[in-house]
């Protein structure tokens, strides 16, 4: 007996040990810089659903470990700090990612070291269009914002469109997503001018005074973050919300955008975000809005909830595999139709075949309140996640 019981309690001791070892979630975002708001807000969503998940016992009784890095929203820093991640701090997962550009040069590592990326920001199609085994996003994405636009867009008493965007994948692919999609709904709508700003710039002057000399009736934008921060004070001062009739931004309603504008920010302004702390009224919505509050002193934005539910998402599907093992988890989002959490905001499905969320989305006009030092939205018009669900070309 004393032959083959010290090889037992020597393998139940490397399994317990194993078992109690935490799992390991590198997470990318952008901590510095014009958009370091964004990055902030989402390590604190990943942090407290982290937080939430250990309390309870963890995941396969391992507990979360969470390690940000800075990406820096460039897509060199991205790829160089997340074979860091793979290689050196030995993670199980990448997570996060703010920016378009960075998600594209770090998709391809997930095939090479056979590593799930859980995307919870970056929002070009391209991403998930690619077909990726190990790529799951967790959020809507860019075609979806762009959709619901048109979608009101064509019920806008206007016909001349100007666009200004960053010039990169996402302010791109939004803006040939909306105008192709809204002259689908309205052939007589025309496009008068298309301003291109570098991302992060500083100045706007000439890109305002463009879009002013071509006289659109409405404009639509992706500037985010400090870009729209910068953007909307300088074109108050040309007084450019008087003269155009409708602004419409997909990201303008995140509080990255209307917490550091506070009372500037211009009324009437049909803006969406990914989430909206306000919305829906509902006791799961209030319980989260209260637990960050108590945790950060703020409200969340956009970015924290959809990081939140991102690791939600990812520990429902470790828990469904019983296992991190790549090919695991990949089989427990696309089980059963695909995986479907139900967040602070609603209902989010991941569609198995290109491992996509789709969700509904919150639009609304901006309106200064005395009960928030920030505009809030009025008259929210909801665009349910049915209206934005496009064909995919993955086959699994």
């Amino acid at each position: 007996m004393k032959g083959w019981f010290a090889p037992l309690l020597l393998a139940l001791g490397l399994a317990l040990a194993q078992s109690q070892q935490p799992i390991k979630i590198g997470a990318l975002f952008i901590l510095s810089g014009n958009f370091a708001g964004y990055g902030k807000s989402g390590s604190q969503g990943a942090q407290l659903a982290a937080e939430e998940i250990n309390a309870r016992g963890g995941v396969l009784g391992r507990p979360i470990q969470l390690i940000v890095v800075d990406d820096q929203g460039n897509p060199d820093v991205g790829v160089r700090e997340a074979r860091r991640l793979i290689l050196q701090e030995k993670v199980d997962f990448l997570f996060g990612i703010d920016s378009s550009s960075v998600s594209l040069a770090v998709a391809p590592l997930t095939d090479e070291y056979k590593i799930p990326l859980v995307v919870t920001h970056a929002a070009t199609p391209n991403l998930t269009e690619q077909c990726r085994p190990y790529v799951f996003r967790t959020s809507n994405n860019a075609r979806m914002d762009s959709w619901a636009a048109a979608a009101l867009a064509a019920t806008l008493p206007v016909k001349r469109w100007a666009n200004i965007s960053p010039d990169y994948e996402f302010g791109r692919v939004s803006w040939q997503d909306f105008i192709t999609r809204l002259k689908q709904l309205r052939p007589d709508v025309e496009v008068v001018s298309e301003q291109w700003p570098r991302f992060g710039s500083t100045d706007y002057a000439s890109f305002i005074t463009a879009l002013m000399r071509a006289r659109p009736e409405a404009v639509f934008s992706t500037l985010w973050a400090g870009d729209m921060v910068i953007f909307a004070r300088q074109a108050k001062q040309f007084g450019f919300f008087n003269q155009v009739r409708y602004f419409m931004n997909p990201v303008g309603a995140s509080l990255e955008v209307l917490g550091p504008l506070g009372k500037e920010a211009p009324e009437g302004l049909l803006v969406s975000a990914r989430y909206w702390f306000l919305y829906p009224n509902t006791e799961r919505n209030k319980a989260f809005v209260e637990a960050y509050r108590k945790r950060f002193g703020e409200y969340p934005s956009y970015n924290a909830e959809e990081a939140y539910a991102g690791l939600h998402m990812l520990a429902r599907a470790i828990e469904k595999a019983r296992s991190t093992q790549a090919d695991a988890v990949k089989r427990a989002f696309e089980a059963d139709g695909g995986l479907v959490y139900e967040a602070p905001e609603g209902r989010k499905w991941m569609r198995p075949e290109d491992h996509q969320v789709f969700e509904g989305l919150v639009w609304g006009y901006t309106k200064h309140t005395p009960d928030y030092p920030f505009a809030i939205l009025e008259r929210m018009r909801i665009v349910p996640a049915t209206d934005t669900i496009y064909p995919t070309r993955c086959k699994r």
